[in-house]
This record gives C-alpha cells, structure tokens and sequence, in this order.
C-alpha cells in the first residue's frame, strides 16, 4: 500500500510544474523549457519502477539492495526538483518551490539510511541557499523577509527530517530487538523452533547434506522432582552454554522445549557419529553438583533429492526422524547415541 501511493505520489510531483508552464514564472521558451518538459515527464516511468519494486520501500527491511535503492531515489527526487526549480523564470517562486523537498523528506525520514539522509541534507541545503542567494540579488521582498522565508522552508524540509529519521530508527533497533526476543528462549539463550527455522534457512541453503542431531537430557524429571525447578533451570542453561561453546559457529542450536536441544548443521553423515559421541561426552561431567547425561538422536537428509520441498519442511522432516532416533536411544538405556535407519 505504500509503495503504491509513493508511486502515485511521484507524478503529482508534476502537477505544480505543470501549472507553472502556462505562467510567465515558468521555464523560459527553448532550452530551459524543454529541459524542464524531461524533467516532468520522468515521472512517469519511476512512477511505473516504484509500483513494481515490491521489495525497496519496505520500511522495517533495510537490506544493503534497499539502501542503495534510497538513496538512488532520493537523488533522483532531489535532482529533477532542483533542476525545474533552477529553471523558473522567477526565483522568487523557485524558493517557494521549495517546499516540495519536504515531501521527499518524509521518504527519507523513514526507508533512508544515514547515507541517505545526508545526501538529502546537503543537496537540499545548497539548493535552497543558491535559489535564497538568487532572490537576495533580486530583492523582490527584502533581504530579512527572504532570509526568513528561506529558513522557514529549510526547516521544514530538514528539520522534521531529522527529528522523524531518528524516531524511525530507533523504532527500527526496538522492533529488532523484539523479533530477535520473539526467536530466542529466555532460559538458555538458545533459539528456539522459529529463530532455528530462520537461522537454518540462512545458513543451510544451497547445502547437499544436512545433519540433525536432537540432544535430550536424561532422567531430567527426576532432577525437578528432588532439586526443584531452579536446580533444574541451572541444569538446562549449562547444558545450552556447554553445547554452544563445544558446537561454536559451525551449527544452528536451539531448544525445542523442555530439556530437548536440537542441533542442525552442515555435514556429511559419516562425521555425525563422532560429532554426537563429543557432544555427548562434553555434556555430561560427573563432577557436576547435578550431573546428567544425554541421549542422542541422529539424522541425516541429502537434500539433493528433496529439492521441491521448502527449507522449513526439509527441518521438520528431520527432525522427526532424529526424535525417532533419539527414542531409539532411550530404549536402548541412555547415555548413548543412535543414528537413524529404516531398519
């Protein structure tokens, strides 16, 4: 919806130009005329670019592609405003015009970066300064009441810019902050199933094999029963630190509830074995005021075959088959790792 009334927006940028062409403050007959025609008319076809660009003017995404895009538009905006400006016989009605860069502003104030609004802020200072200069020379009005008029327009245009651009950012930090709270599980500091399914998309696409290993602790009902759910909160947060600090960045880890983890990696099938039996061992000290030990599952999907199937459905897939694994390992008495097989 934005970005369609930004694309609405932009030929009405024309109207007021329009106007101007049938007055005598216009764009002088031959070149300066023509010139200003161009301008007017390249609307048009941004207008059409900003209809169909679903993925540059969306406010809360400002990946490096939309930046560029911001600032790409804003010097366009800020250009084609200045050059019609420039080429008004009257440079008393050109300051006044002036008043556009305001509209521009509120873009810039809320999809535009640093970058951005800086390159707003100069561009729109030196034209309002020449077109203040131009009149001055005229004196149409007087110097103090064009000096005033001319500080009028450039606090509205930049002002309000600024004061917006820094609400929106630091709305645009809060936001971030709360969906990175929304993917993270407050005990252990882990993801959980949603933050996995978006790090995992990130991290495993374009992978042949993908590695699914569900970490349970065992006999953790116990531990609540007869040291309480604190004691068993302490548990399950060092278990989360030691499994981060043994996996590092080479996995996705999450807590799936409970006292499940599940780790979900690049490798090949033949490594995670080993992978499990470390973690495993790295899990479970005797010298713990509570020691516990874990039961492993393992899978392993060759992604390969499953190119139809979305990332988010390739993750539930294996995991169910690591949690039939990791059932498999509780039968077989704990403290033990089993990789998954049909058989």
């Amino acid at each position: 919806m934005v970005r369609r009334r930004i694309a609405v927006l932009i030929p009405s940028f024309a109207v007021p130009g329009i106007l101007t062409m049938f007055s005598a403050a216009g764009p002088a007959a031959g070149a300066p005329r023509v010139a200003a025609i161009v301008v007017l008319l390249s609307t048009v076809p941004v207008a059409a670019a900003v209809a169909t660009a679903r993925k540059s003017f969306t406010w809360w995404r400002r990946a490096r592609i939309q930046r560029a895009v911001a600032v790409a538009f804003t010097v366009y905006a800020d250009v084609g405003t200045s050059i019609f400006l420039l080429l008004c016989s009257s440079h008393a009605l050109g300051l006044a015009g002036c008043a556009l860069f305001a509209v521009i502003s509120s873009y810039v104030a809320f999809f535009g970066g640093r970058a951005t609004v800086v390159v707003h802020l100069v561009l729109t200072t030196v034209v309002i300064a020449w077109m203040t200069a131009l009149v001055l020379r005229e004196q149409p009005i007087g110097a103090m009441a064009t000096i005033a008029a001319a500080t009028s327009i450039w606090l509205a245009v930049n002002g309000t810019m600024s004061i917006v651009s820094t609400s929106s950012i630091s709305l645009h930090r809060h936001l971030e902050r709360q969906i990175d709270s929304a993917r993270t599980d407050p005990l252990t500091g882990l993801l959980n199933l949603r933050g996995l399914e978006v790090q995992a998309k990130r991290q495993l696409r374009g992978r042949s094999q993908v590695g699914f290993l569900l970490v349970d602790l065992d006999h953790f009902k116990w531990v609540n029963d007869h040291h309480g759910h604190i004691a068993g909160d302490g548990v399950l947060a060092l278990a989360a630190q030691r499994l981060r600090d043994h996996l590092g960045d080479r996995a996705v880890v999450a807590r799936r509830g409970g006292e499940e983890f599940l780790v979900v990696l690049d490798a090949q099938s033949t490594e995670l074995h080993a992978l499990a039996e470390s973690i495993r061992v790295a899990l479970s000290d005797p010298a713990d005021l509570i020691p516990v030990t874990v039961s492993i599952g393992v899978s392993c999907l060759d992604t390969t075959r499953m190119t139809a199937a979305p990332i988010a459905s390739t993750i539930n897939h294996g995991m169910h088959l690591a949690d039939i694994a990791m059932y498999r390992a509780k039968a077989a008495g704990r403290n033990t790792v089993v990789v998954y097989a049909e058989s």
